[in-house]
């Protein structure tokens, strides 16, 4: 019988709307950047600087960003983390009314907008155990991250290309809006963890410089979270090199059509849909090492039968299992680190941890895209089966149920008791 208690505090309906709002947004400038870009120029070098500057951050800024989150007050930051995005999106509107966007202007604002949405995803995710009141972090996280998928793929993507065809100023008048509701909302949420201990370091390049270099440290030191981050960088990498050329596999293997290929692309997002919202079952029923196995050890497998077939349907199915796959892994891995990680140094280690992972994924696109253009664009697909299956040989034993049973034993031991999150108001 149902008691009626929420399963989370009242705060976190406000952060999952402001995340899923704000994720609406992304999905639509993601797509308008692109088409702003291909509309300025069709030099395949300069369109792709825009996509490369939106990429840089999550390696030179990120680390940093996350160290900035163990000094702040998280809630605040991340208020005003979505008050900076919208501003610039505000001068990037005023300067497309005025006719004055160039590739450089498009450049200089995806990577200003990254550099800020590693910040403002560090403390989000850090923020997620303040809210979480009587309900798990994999219920939590798998809602969190499916709003932000549902806005990003199902909605923003779509809305963002119809709008640029109205104006391309449009979608980023539309996304500086959501990024302002998205301020409103989280704009008095607390919790008494909000303040990290390790604020009272300051705000120096020497201090940043500091707890940078300690994530990295405690990231690599802790043997679950270094084989968590080096086998989940390995599979970006894998998927993006396949990301990156599978328009044209789409074409020129599978023979389709532009909207057989949309379809295509829509039952590969269902998949990810799918595994966000089977993840916290998955983990309650098998428990969270036994899901990260599961999700690690089938992914070479759709990789192979993709290279593999000339179906269209067959390969579809292939990547929703991928998709599903690697939100599996998503939900896991951030309930592991949410769980593992002191909350006083949480920034500092999961941007180290996002780093390495969100890092790899621009070399995984060079590396298909090389790959597919000297062996053919069945190559990455093996390619990528074969390093996920010795990456997964490697790694899947040591993320058992037993191990992470044992490192979240000892996590819970080693925090402060004094580390008591209040909902949000």
């Amino acid at each position: 019988m149902k008691t009626g208690r929420p399963p989370f505090a009242r705060g976190f309906r406000r952060l999952w709307t402001a995340t899923t709002v704000s994720g609406l947004g992304d999905g639509v400038r993601t797509i308008a950047l692109s088409l702003f870009a291909a509309a300025l120029t069709r030099d395949p070098f300069l369109v792709s600087l825009v996509t490369v500057a939106g990429r840089l951050p999550w390696i030179c800024v990120g680390p940093f960003a996350g160290a900035l989150a163990d000094r702040v007050d998280r809630w605040r930051a991340l208020w005003l983390c979505d008050g900076v995005r919208t501003v610039v999106l505000t001068g990037f509107v005023a300067l497309s009314a005025l006719d004055q966007v160039t590739i450089t202007v498009l450049a200089v604002t995806a990577f200003t907008l990254t550099s800020v949405q590693a910040l403002a995803d560090n403390l989000s995710q850090a923020v997620v155990r303040d809210v979480v009141g009587p309900g798990s972090l994999d219920a939590a996280n798998s809602r969190l991250l499916g709003g932000q998928f549902l806005a990003i793929e199902f909605v923003g993507t779509p809305l963002g290309t119809a709008l640029f065809l109205v104006s391309p100023t449009l979608p980023f008048a539309v996304d500086a809006v959501t990024f302002l509701l998205s301020a409103v909302l989280v704009f008095g949420l607390r919790g008494r963890g909000s303040r990290p201990a390790g604020g009272d370091g300051g705000f120096s390049l020497r201090a940043l410089g500091a707890g940078t270099a300690s994530g990295f440290r405690r990231l690599f030191g802790h043997s679950l979270l270094r084989t968590l981050c080096l086998i989940a960088g390995l599979l970006n990498f894998a998927l993006v090199g396949v990301v990156g050329i599978v328009v044209l596999y789409a074409f020129e293997v599978l023979r389709l059509d532009s909207t057989e290929y949309s379809v295509m692309l829509v039952v590969i997002a269902l998949g990810g849909l799918g595994g966000l919202l089977l993840a916290p079952r998955i983990t309650r029923a098998f428990g969270r090492g036994t899901a990260l196995q599961l999700a690690f050890g089938i992914c070479p497998i759709p990789f192979a039968v993709a290279g593999s077939t000339s179906n269209a349907l067959v390969a579809a199915g292939a990547f929703a299992v991928v998709g599903a796959s690697v939100s599996l892994v998503n939900v896991a891995a951030t309930t592991l680190r949410q769980t593992l990680i002191p909350p006083d140094l949480f920034g500092s280690v999961n941007g180290a941890y996002r780093s390495v992972v969100n890092g790899l994924s621009p070399l995984g696109g060079l590396a298909g895209g090389v790959f597919a253009d000297r062996l053919g664009l069945r190559s990455p697909f093996f390619i990528a089966a074969g390093l996920l299956l010795v990456a997964g040989a490697f790694a899947v034993p040591r993320l058992t149920n037993a191990r992470v049973a044992a490192a979240e034993s000892s996590a819970t031991c080693d925090r402060p008791r004094t580390h008591d999150p209040a909902q949000g108001h």
